[in-house]
């Protein structure tokens, strides 16, 4: 029987950009997190220890509505080091998956009992808009909001890592062309680069219009879900200045949360569930 409350371990995000781990001591971080390139050198970090991360894709997920907590921690039987990972949700209509987001929900949930209402999670790869009610995921809707981002962004735009400016007058301005009107979205995407291309424009500015026009989009598509709900935001430091942006340009109150605390919170939920 496993000693949690004195055992080391590794906990590693590959959901992030760049992937990151954390070596613990029970419940206790032993440092900041440590920005490492894949599994093997998460692993190497400390050998002897247990690692846990999440999902992987195209494994088998847990199908929603369901609670974070019923999530299965499976261990690898054929490493030579003991590696658990914490399961995924699976949504059929429209088709879409949380697994890094799934231990993030768990960890706000376990810091913010009885809390319903819509979590809104930027990543690298997807955002999710995620409703709760009873501690369950009802539903989620997902968009590919960075990648499109990136794709149109100056070279320096966020991937994930580190926060670039971004003229949130610009942002805003495009956002409520593309909301009222989201069959401007390609429209004003190839506006900024052109207008990048030729020097006409600001990096901050492009990056704002670009940033906006997306968000536009995003947020035309997902209203059901943030319309007149309670709102939580979990997103790393690169996302979360578009992000409050836009919600706060619709009056939306929304929680902020410490993103890093949320997933270190959800770990500690999923290593409490290692045998």
């Amino acid at each position: 029987m496993m000693d949690h409350q004195t055992e080391a371990w590794i906990a590693f995000d590959a959901d992030h950009f760049p992937p990151r781990a954390w070596r613990m001591v029970g419940a206790t971080p032993q440092s900041a997190a440590l920005e490492v390139r894949d599994l093997a050198a998460a692993v190497a970090l400390a050998p002897e220890d247990d690692l846990l991360t999440f999902a992987e894709d195209a494994t088998a997920a847990l199908p929603v509505p369901a609670k974070p907590t019923d999530l299965p921690v499976t261990m690898s039987e054929d490493q030579a080091h003991r590696i658990y990972r914490l399961g995924a949700m699976q949504q059929s209509r429209p088709f879409g998956r949380l697994q890094g987001a799934a231990g993030r929900i768990s960890g706000f949930l376990s810091l913010n009992k009885d809390w319903d209402g819509v979590i809104c999670l930027p990543g690298r790869h997807y955002t999710h808009w995620v409703q709760i009610s009873a501690e369950e995921v009802v539903s989620f809707i997902s968009f590919a909001t960075l990648p499109l981002v990136s794709t149109f962004c100056p070279t320096d735009c966020p991937t994930g890592g580190s926060p670039s400016s971004v003229d949130e007058a610009a942002l805003v301005a495009a956002l409520q062309d593309v909301l009222s009107r989201p069959e401007t979205l390609a429209l004003r995407l190839a506006e900024a680069r052109s207008m990048t291309q030729a020097g006409a424009t600001s990096d901050a500015a492009a990056r704002g219009q670009i940033w906006g026009a997306a968000l536009g989009a995003e947020l035309a598509a997902s209203r059901p879900y943030w319309l007149g709900q309670n709102l939580a935001l979990i997103a790393p430091a690169a996302l979360a200045a578009p992000y409050r942006a836009a919600l706060l340009s619709q009056h939306m109150p929304v929680t902020e949360t410490d993103e890093a605390r949320m997933t270190l919170a959800g770990f500690l939920q999923a290593r409490s569930r290692c045998r």
